[in-house]
């Protein structure tokens, strides 16, 4: 059966949807003649169909009318007989699956009228301007127990991102194409239970990654190591090095990545990697002087891991941290 989410009401007329909340999967249609009547239409894969309640069943559950198919699915307790509702077939098996489709709103004759959403998030964005939200991203969970291990570093950071919420749009694009699954839709936080501070700051932060092309990361990178990292891509002519511009082209964008850890022992030690073609450029800083004797010491180790992975090191500078 198609199940909303709880807070999604459906009300008769042009725009059914109470407020636009991130889409969720629908639940898998249950009856077996459902199944066989609905592979019958041949739906397609991630087209957009035009659907009809047909009729109340019980509290919840409405026959709903998609082209030659009536399917049994729930759909709250809000929704109406003969209202129009908009669903994207997204699998077959093992049994039909949609996604709900909110219906955009008809503005007034001759007055201009922005759209639900445009409305819902000129509102969280008002709210993050009261709340004071930053646009960096502060994570709450910690990346990963085990800091001696550098793989399952780089691989803790990568679900860090992932699991943000700060690309969930296009997460749910990859998902209808078959790349992500609707359990890993389900893990990020817009499918979590959020406040509307929460909800806003997180929108917000969206906003400011598409804009600026940067994420801004805070969080515990292991139990009682805090990290800030930044991740951007350098606008074209503002490339680290001339010769990387001489070599890849005017039209090459160097992603860099960006990373700060205060140690214990150590002291503050910045990372900045360069990544443009193929090619890469470190820059490490340390605060203290025997610190950067031991990155130096360690060079040659970095050299030859940066090769094995495939990328040519395009320079390599150890300097103090100011």
């Amino acid at each position: 059966m198609l199940k909303l989410p709880d807070n999604l009401s459906i009300s008769p007329g042009p725009a059914p949807v109470g407020r636009v909340i991130p889409v969720l999967a629908a639940d898998n249609i249950g009856a077996t003649l459902q199944e066989l009547s609905a592979r019958a239409t041949q739906f397609v894969i991630g087209r957009e169909y035009a659907a009809q309640v047909v009729s109340k069943v019980d509290d919840k559950a409405y026959l709903v009318k998609i082209d030659n198919a009536v399917l049994k699915m729930e759909l709250g307790d809000t929704a109406q007989a003969g209202q129009s509702i908009n669903l994207r077939y997204i699998k077959d098996g093992p049994a039909p699956t949609f996604f709900f489709m909110p219906q955009a709103s008809v503005p007034a004759d001759g007055a201009p009228e922005l759209s639900q959403a445009a409305r819902l998030i000129g509102q969280y964005l008002q709210e993050a301007e009261k709340n004071g939200v930053s646009n960096k991203y502060e994570a709450t969970a910690i990346v990963t127990h085990s800091p001696r291990e550098p793989l399952m570093v780089a691989q803790g950071l990568k679900q860090a991102i992932s699991n943000s919420g700060l690309f969930y749009e296009s997460h749910l694009s990859e998902m209808l194409q078959g790349g992500r699954s609707v359990a890993a839709i389900m893990q990020e936080p817009q499918n979590q239970h959020q406040n509307l501070t929460q909800i806003a700051a997180l929108t917000s932060q969206q906003l400011a990654v598409l804009e600026q092309n940067r994420v801004n990361w805070h969080g515990e990178v292991w139990p009682g190591q805090m990290m800030d990292w930044d991740v951007y891509a350098e606008p074209r002519g503002e490339d680290s090095s001339e010769r990387t511009d001489e070599q890849h082209g005017d039209d090459s964008r160097s992603v860099v990545s960006e990373l700060k850890l205060d140690f214990p022992n150590l002291g503050v030690v910045a990372a900045k990697l360069t990544i443009i073609n193929g090619y890469v450029s470190i820059n490490l800083r340390a605060e203290q002087d025997a610190t950067m004797d031991e990155l130096r010491s360690k060079s040659r180790a970095l050299t030859q891991a940066i090769n094995s992975t495939g990328l040519k090191l395009d320079g390599l500078i150890i300097s103090a941290y100011e």
